[in-house]
């Protein structure tokens, strides 16, 4: 189960993490210059509340509706834990590519340091390690 749930988390998170990489080889090449590419200032509150809502909100929300669901249950199947687990992942690893966004369009220092923090957080709370998962496991008594 660690296995696949890893698999899963470096399929979602190696992407955005190779984007990085390249556009700052890029930025350094100078291909493009900083401040180049542009949104306008509306969004930039809308990309830190969506990385709000997808790197902390959101992961909490999961969590609270599959406890909630299994809570008569004595036990629950791993099947179901494994989409559990699956749908925390793609929730909290789409801020990462939220923190490409704000670095990438340049915001400003607040959107783009709050959302690039969300991002690192979620990285590392979320990263399927055996004492999270065997915690989660005894938690919502998988078998």
């Amino acid at each position: 189960m660690q296995i696949q749930l890893k698999r899963h988390y470096f399929l979602l998170t190696g992407p955005g993490l190779g984007l990085f990489v390249l556009f700052a080889l890029a930025g350094q090449a100078g291909f493009f210059l900083p401040g180049q590419f542009a949104l306008p200032s509306v969004c930039h509150p809308m990309v830190f509340v969506l990385a709000a809502c997808t790197g902390i909100a959101g992961p909490i929300f999961i969590r609270t509706l599959f406890a909630h669901a299994s809570r008569h249950e004595t036990q629950v199947a791993e099947a179901r834990f494994m989409a559990f687990q699956k749908r925390l992942l793609r929730v909290s690893q789409t801020t990462l590519y939220l923190a490409f966004v704000a670095v990438f369009f340049s915001f400003p220092r607040f959107y783009a340091g709050a959302v690039v923090l969300m991002a690192l957080y979620s990285l590392y709370y979320y990263f399927p390690s055996s004492h999270r998962i065997d915690f989660d496991r005894k938690v919502f008594r998988v078998k």
